[in-house]
């Protein structure tokens, strides 16, 4: 003694102290103790006093500060985290909630975030919220940002903050990574309007221990809903940016690949096009990529590159499949997404597969299924469907083209037989508009 503020003796330094311990009663923060206390009874290092360490500071703010301001009163200026060093800092903790017994976990109530991946959550957390109404309160605050839209992760992010999710008593510390990609973002949005991000949301207090629930990575991987048209209906609906590729948007991985897809439709099996899709649009599980094997790669390569050759194409330089892992990747053994003819429906309509504009009908999805149901299983894996849509497209253009060619407009059989003969179907005479059959099956399919 004196410590930095001046008191003579510890007496002296206990008075004052004394009027935050309200807030150690409420635990806002488990630092806001031993940050006091270095202010207050500084440690003793051969007769001189040890200065606050500035992060501990920072962290006991961070926390603390939201429940003074609710009670209308500020941090103090005497205890400006700025004014403190770095250099004698013992290691601090990362942020960390404290424990609680098991009956402290309580099932969220907030109406803004019903749709977590998790449904318990723990009070106080780390904004010093101490009941479920009171935390509700507080994020209403931010629902004009939430409905600007500014980053798709704004409410899960801020959910996990207000309402941390509970394990076993324990409160679980919101994802650095996932503060960062909505801080990005919205940080600017928030300047726009004169606004500038809270400080107790500051991403720096956070780790990144609990990231995968939310699709991320501890190293900043994020994963995105598949947006390219020609992979939809995969076994997976979660990919990355960038790809395997390099490409940095699913908008540039849709225009590096349409070209070289469009031969692999026309001349290749429903395989290679899977393959394509693990590269251009890999998997993503916890913010990682899961890259295709090389045994997938070489079967690809292996199907579809003579075919390819006729129409003057070799395989791409990009795609060599000694690039390509043989171990800890995906393989063309994975499981497979299975459709019922409800889903093979909407996939096809949404995928613009219609005639002139008129969307196809149940039963003409449950006569397209059963022309592609190789083991009569009354559905289609993802190989099936690719095939299927390659069926259709290319059925759709022969008949959307010869019938716009003629005046007035109209579809011969004959017109139609020479246009799919080459992909071993044949025309069976039927009505409106025209009826397909696989060679050696007695099915009509009847686009209406």
């Amino acid at each position: 003694m004196p410590n930095i503020l001046g008191h003579k003796t510890q007496d002296e330094a206990g008075l004052e102290v004394h009027q935050f311990s309200p807030l150690v009663n409420v635990q806002c923060s488990p630092h806001l103790k031993p940050f006091l206390c270095s202010v207050y009874t500084p440690k003793c290092v051969s007769g001189r006093r040890q200065a606050p360490c500035r992060a501990l500071c920072e962290q006991a703010r961070s926390s603390c500060e939201p429940l003074m301001r609710s009670f209308g009163y500020q941090w103090p200026d005497a205890l400006n985290c700025e004014a403190f060093t770095s250099e004698s800092c013992e290691q601090v903790p990362p942020l960390r909630y404290l424990e609680k017994s098991p009956s402290s976990c309580q099932a969220i109530t907030s109406p803004h975030c019903k749709d977590l991946p998790y449904t318990q959550t723990i009070l106080p957390g780390i904004l010093g919220h101490t009941t479920q109404e009171e935390a509700n309160l507080a994020i209403n605050t931010f629902m004009p940002l939430i409905e600007l839209n500014c980053s798709p992760y704004m409410k899960p992010f801020l959910c996990s903050a207000f309402f941390p999710k509970c394990v076993s008593g324990v409160a679980q510390s919101p994802c650095r990574v996932l503060c960062e990609q909505v801080r990005s973002r919205c940080e600017p949005v928030l300047n726009s309007f004169s606004h500038k991000w809270p400080k107790d949301l500051r991403c720096e207090a956070f780790t990144n221990e609990h990231c995968g629930q939310y699709g991320m990575s501890s190293s900043g991987g994020v994963c995105e809903p598949i947006t390219i048209p020609m992979c939809q209906g995969l076994s997976y609906n979660q990919t990355t940016v960038p790809n395997l590729m390099g490409h940095t948007s699913q908008r540039e991985s849709v225009m590096k690949m349409a070209f070289f897809n469009s031969m692999v439709q026309a001349a290749c099996p429903a395989d290679t096009q899977v393959f394509l899709c693990r590269v251009y649009a890999p998997q993503c599980v916890e913010g990682q990529v899961q890259r295709p094997c090389r045994s997938m790669c070489e079967k690809a390569k292996r199907d579809c590159e003579g075919l390819i050759a006729k129409f003057g194409l070799s395989w791409p330089d990009e795609l060599q499949c000694h690039l390509y892992p043989e171990e800890n990747c995906i393989s063309d053994k994975s499981k497979l997404e299975v459709l019922r003819a409800e889903e093979v429906l909407v996939k096809l309509n949404a995928g613009g597969y219609t005639i002139h504009g008129k969307p196809l009908t149940l039963k003409t999805a449950q006569l397209l299924m059963i022309l592609m149901d190789r083991n009569k299983s009354g559905d289609l894996d993802v190989e099936e469907f690719l095939k299927l849509q390659h069926f259709v497209a290319y059925i759709r253009r022969e008949y959307a083209e010869n019938y716009e060619s003629r005046n007035p407009p109209a579809v011969t059989q004959t017109q139609m037989k020479k246009a799919i003969a080459a992909h071993s179907m044949k025309l069976s005479a039927c009505c409106s508009p025209f009826c397909i059959s696989h060679q050696g099956s007695p099915h009509r399919i009847t686009f209406h």
